[in-house]
């Protein structure tokens, strides 16, 4: 832990020194906006990470009993982005006897036990007067996420990636959209180009977050993970948790790479960022180029009964036979009322968001030589769960 905090305290400075200086920020243009978030909003940002980390030390001295917290076959929703992993998240955090998973605010406003014992005790007070400050949040929120409300719904309480706990390590990608230039926000979406001890530290650091939330939560619940970005990390996570189950779920990647390309609009829009959005392009195609052929090699390492794949457009046809499938191969609990609707969560195609290929400029031959085959490759795979009408025939 120490040297993940003076890894990051180090990887935040010289990111903020970097943007200023001239010529030195490419992607990210000293525009009168981008001066301004800077020299305005930086400096509570890494007030809040260090807010964080004083959070952590406190555990140490009066909550070390996370420490003996053990994580029971933990169970990990992740894949290409933009391809049904919040839905299928959400509809398994409804389940709330069954799983124990991270919300919004415990992700990214307390990390710490610390913290959340703190927030909690406000929390009470808050509900206790009609909770004016939950709703100014969840208005603030909405405020703050825009149009990116349409795409990946934002509110306090709701079910969240778990990547926002890597925030205070410095290593969450989504850093990547405010600091284009930086090696080791590229390199958090493949473990493979870390070095191994700072890969070490950082599952490490993102153990005892788990272990953090099952001791204030308790233990008797299955660890519920979602993360878009860990489609690289399911490697060592397997290692790391040799009970874990990984529920993967895929896209066609022309499909799959226009809908992240249109997500990640507000986010260079908020940060200031790659204006004609042509770095963010090229470097997503790599991240989704990484992934997919990642996904396709695990194909042939990982037993069926570890990692269920789920396409998309499987999972919009035939949700209860496809979801299903994938319980029983991993041993899952039955899950009864998945055919209900779940609060708080979109079904695979009813989102507002709308994009196309086109508008993204994503007519070029390295979709075809990079990224289709691996996709066509996982699709013909065994731990692909296909629906009925597939089951004994080849996937299209």
């Amino acid at each position: 832990m120490p040297a993940v905090f003076l890894r990051s305290l180090g990887l935040y400075l010289s990111w903020f020194v970097r943007s200023l200086l001239p010529g030195r920020h490419p992607g990210a243009p000293l525009s009168l906006r981008r001066i301004l978030l800077l020299l305005l909003g930086m400096p509570l940002f890494i007030a809040l990470q260090l807010a964080h980390w004083l959070g952590f030390l406190i555990d140490e001295i009066c909550f070390r009993g996370y420490r003996k917290v053990k994580i029971q076959a933990p169970l990990f929703i992740t894949g290409i982005p933009r391809s049904g992993t919040t839905y299928l998240h959400r509809t398994l955090a409804a389940k709330r006897s069954a799983y124990c998973t991270v919300s919004t605010w415990e992700a990214a406003l307390a990390p710490s036990v610390t913290e959340r014992k703190l927030l909690a005790a406000l929390r009470s007070i808050d509900r206790a007067v009609g909770s004016p400050l939950h709703r100014a949040v969840n208005r603030l929120l909405g405020k703050a996420s825009g149009d990116f409300n349409d795409i990946h719904e934002v509110g306090i309480g709701a079910a969240e990636e778990d990547y926002l706990w890597l925030l205070p390590a410095g290593s969450c990608f989504i850093l990547s959209m405010a600091f284009p230039f930086s090696p080791w926000l590229a390199s958090t979406t493949a473990p493979g180009e870390m070095p191994g001890q700072k890969r070490e530290q950082l599952l490490d650091y993102y153990v005892k977050c788990i272990q953090r939330h099952l001791y204030h939560h308790g233990s008797g619940r299955r660890f519920l993970s979602k993360n878009a970005a860990f489609a690289g990390w399911i490697g060592p996570l397997a290692r790391r948790f040799p009970d874990a189950r990984f529920l993967v779920c895929v896209r066609h990647p022309m499909s799959a790479l226009s809908s992240q390309l249109s997500s990640l609009h507000p986010a260079r829009k908020l940060f200031a960022t790659d204006p004609d959005g042509s770095q963010t392009k090229e470097r997503m195609t790599d991240v989704f180029a990484s992934n997919y052929q990642h996904l396709e090699k695990l194909t042939r390492q990982m037993p069926d009964d570890r990692m269920a794949i789920i396409d998309q457009a499987d999972l919009r046809t035939h949700e209860q036979a496809v979801l299903s499938g994938a319980f029983q191969r991993l041993s899952l609990p039955p899950e009864e009322k998945l055919d209900k609707p779940v609060a708080n969560s979109k079904s695979p195609s009813g989102s507002p968001h709308r994009h196309s290929a086109s508008e993204q400029g994503l007519e070029n031959k390295k979709i075809e030589v990079c990224l289709l085959p691996p996709y066509q490759a996982i699709m013909q795979s065994t731990q692909r769960v296909r629906p009925p009408t597939q089951e004994h025939g080849t996937s299209p």
